[in-house]
């Protein structure tokens, strides 16, 4: 944070980036309750510590939900189609939770092919600094210094990665981060009163996230808010209930259907009743069995109703992730599309968040963010303007090449140690 202290003309371009979980549990670093302070209150925090540019990660996480959401149906659809062992195979696993990378690359590297490709929301929104916003303003990347405000300890080991480098050879996307508890204290040490402060802004074009980014920082979130779009590119029907009680609460695992009909001629229809006629035909062929990591379809197509149900699963804390990939494993149950994140809760119990004897604090972290969800103008991320402004100006279609190069990665069996 030394470079904030130094004259604008003697130091690079400082943009900082606040995550989800962040902007609920600051407070508590002021000795507030969850959510008590406002996330305006908050960028204008960030401004006054020197920071040229204040960007929200909820811009991230609704790139992540376009790409994430975009590459679930490519995976659904090469099921549909009877290419159980194409390289994008189901059931998908959720990416954005960098503990959750580092068991996948360490235990269970046979099931890399099965976890979305797309980065977390930090990196993209880094990847999208260094590029979009750098050749939208005339700026050289290498000037600017990103800064991420994470809840999660594991995020600079996240950033670190050495092929996070969008904006060219040694110019990395995130350049540092610090968590929830280390800004408390920064702002205090210098004076900074959040509470009082008045309503800040978020920079744009950066600075749009939706009510769906928002929940992204709690178990289910994440699940939560790829429905409320997958569902929609599927039917070309919102989402009947926003608010998706089965993957929401605090237990360790949760799991729920989700029963998508696509209209009449349309693709999916096309391949729904090809595949009914096929499970007509060969009911052995489409029973899906247990989950063997070797592209062995877990998809199931209802010809009843001409649709699909979507079977998934949340998990949250690593011990319950073990336990859900051991049942998946063993044919006990079957998913087509699971969220794991390593810490318990999720996000709003990750490691960097301030300390709290209260045993209720992460719980009282994640109604904070549903209350910010409901209260947001824009609930599902493909309604997001400035998401809608990038694809069309810069990126193409979601999953397209350009978007593929820059806000998508690849996963290293051993972990990163192992290259």
């Amino acid at each position: 944070m030394d470079e904030l202290d130094k004259p604008r003309d003697q130091r690079k371009i400082m943009i900082c980036q606040v995550a989800p979980a962040v902007r609920v549990a600051i407070a508590e670093c002021f000795g507030l309750a969850p959510g008590a302070t406002t996330p305006g209150q908050l960028a204008e925090s960030l401004r006054r510590l020197g920071f040229d540019l204040v960007f929200d990660t909820l811009y991230g996480a609704d790139l992540t939900i376009m790409e994430e959401g975009t590459e679930l149906i490519h995976r659904l659809q090469a099921q549909l189609e009877a290419h159980p062992h194409s390289e994008e195979p189901l059931p998908m696993f959720t990416s954005c939770c960098p503990g959750w990378i580092a068991l996948l690359e360490k235990s269970y590297p046979e099931l890399i092919p099965y976890v979305s490709s797309c980065k977390s929301p930090q990196m993209m929104l880094g990847a999208m600094v260094k590029t979009y916003l750098a050749e939208k303003k005339g700026i050289s990347p290498s000037d600017i210094s990103m800064v991420s405000i994470m809840p999660c300890v594991r995020k600079q080991g996240e950033a670190d990665r050495d092929w996070f480098c969008s904006g060219g050879a040694g110019v990395r996307d995130v350049d540092h981060v610090i968590t929830t508890a280390e800004l408390g204290n920064i702002l205090k040490e210098r004076n900074i009163n959040l509470p009082e402060l008045p309503e800040g802004y978020w920079d744009q074009p950066l600075g749009t996230g939706s009510g769906a980014g928002v929940i992204f920082g709690t178990t289910g979130g994440v699940m939560e808010a790829a429905l409320r779009t997958a569902y929609e590119l599927v039917t070309q029907q919102p989402l009947p209930r926003l608010n998706l009680s089965e993957v929401r609460g605090m237990d360790g695992i949760k799991e729920t259907e989700i029963k998508m009909v696509p209209p009449p001629g349309s693709k999916f229809a096309e391949l729904v009743a090809a595949r009914a006629a096929a499970k007509a035909m060969d009911e052995a062929a489409a029973s899906a069995g247990a989950i063997k990591w070797d592209g062995g379809s877990n998809f199931t197509a209802d010809d009843g109703a001409n649709g699909i149900t979507l079977r998934v699963a949340v998990a949250n804390g690593l011990g319950n992730a073990k336990k859900l990939l051991t049942k998946m494993q063993t044919g006990e149950c079957k998913y087509d599309f699971v969220e794991i994140m390593a810490c318990p809760s999720g996000c709003v119990g990750g490691g960097g968040q301030p300390r709290s004897t209260d045993k209720q604090i992460t719980a009282k972290r994640q109604q904070a963010l549903y209350n910010l969800d409901e209260r947001s103008t824009i609930r599902r991320s493909h309604e997001n303007p400035a998401i809608q402004t990038a694809y069309k100006d810069f990126l193409g279609e979601p999953n397209g090449p350009r978007a593929h190069d820059l806000l998508h990665t690849h996963y290293v069996p051993g972990g990163v140690e192992a290259e």
